[in-house]
């Protein structure tokens, strides 16, 4: 909790309202805390040069910063390293970039910068496939590195088998943003991934004795995420894949359509009962009564036994069902 502070308002002799305030006496480590919730542009553009205190807090080998790029504030901060010193990129361990790969300044900048990223925990980044060679250069560099998310239209091999070699790694997100991507690797040794999220992408290794969950032993916890159409591939995957699961603690599948048939349901029916938390996002047309009489006669059974869910159900128009028990289950279904 933050403390008050006194302000003391005192009068010249001339009548000029002079405020002085007692800030100062808060403690270092309080304002290390303030300043853990700040973005580091924020930070400078709000307290550099205020007064010598704060020009020493900032310049504090106590203090990291967390930095969020977009394509607009960058040249501000790079502005501001120069007005003060390049030593603060040792204690940057958050660093996100949020614009568009078109603008291909973080990879470049990482490059260039690289040694002095030294502390550097946590990188989101979205790059352009035409970056991929760069931020494989990169990649091995930060020897501090837990969390990576990387989106692209296109994710590689080579960036795969990258950072299934980092060492420090723990949690990964990989999206592919295009459409559902078979990726085959050559992976040597194994990965130390503890939390792995996927979208529109499966993984197979160039092994006949090896599946590619061979390689990450210490996987704790599975996200799969794509668009219903990509899942027919997604489901085959997960199913040749089928004795690793038993060994992964926490399984989650998230899926979204405006359209859905039984053909989605059939598809990834080998693997429900492996799957511990659901999530569906789907456009049901009254006018399909098969499709709402498997929903609530066939399928039900099987999606109340999973652990959680979280499924969104728009219907085109009112539902008129006679037999009250199927009125009953239904009702339950949608207030999943």
């Amino acid at each position: 909790m933050l403390h008050h502070y006194c302000v003391i308002i005192q009068y010249s002799s001339k009548e000029k309202k002079t405020m002085v305030t007692h800030i100062e006496y808060l403690s270092n480590e309080l304002w290390f805390s303030i300043f853990s919730y700040l973005e580091a542009h924020d930070l400078f553009r709000a307290f550099i040069n205020l007064n010598n205190y704060f020009d020493e807090l900032i310049a504090s080998r106590h203090l990291l910063y967390n930095v969020q790029f977009n394509k607009n504030d960058h040249s501000s901060f790079i502005s501001i390293i120069h007005c003060t010193s390049p030593e603060i990129l040792n204690r940057i361990i958050s660093l996100q970039w949020i614009a568009k790969p078109r603008y291909g300044f973080l990879p470049e900048f990482l490059n260039k910068n690289i040694s002095k990223f030294t502390r550097l925990r946590a990188l989101k980044i979205e790059i352009h496939p035409r970056q991929t060679f760069l931020i494989c250069k990169i990649l091995p560099e930060l020897n501090s590195l837990e969390y990576l998310s990387v989106k692209s239209i296109t994710i590689k091999a080579l960036l795969v088998e990258t950072i299934f070699a980092i060492s420090c790694l723990h949690i990964c997100e990989l999206i592919n943003s295009h459409v559902m991507r078979n990726i085959e690797c050559s992976l040597v040794g194994q990965s130390y991934i503890e939390v792995l999220y996927l979208t529109n992408i499966s993984i197979d290794v160039h092994s006949i004795k090896e599946s590619f969950f061979d390689h990450i032993p210490k996987l704790k916890r599975l996200e799969l995420s794509g668009l219903i159409q990509t899942f027919k591939n997604l489901s085959s995957w997960i199913t040749n894949q089928i004795l690793i699961y038993e060994k992964v603690p926490i399984i989650k599948l998230k899926c979204k359509s405006n359209r859905i048939t039984m053909v989605f349901f059939e598809q990834i029916q080998p693997i429900m009962s492996m799957i511990k938390y659901f999530s569906l996002n789907i456009y049901v047309d009254i006018q399909d009564e098969i499709l709402l009489e498997n929903l609530i006669n066939d399928w039900w059974s099987i999606i109340e036994q999973i652990e959680k869910n979280n499924i969104s159900i728009r219907i085109s128009k009112q539902i008129n069902i006679a037999d009250t028990d199927k009125q009953n289950k239904f009702t339950t279904y949608l207030n999943i």
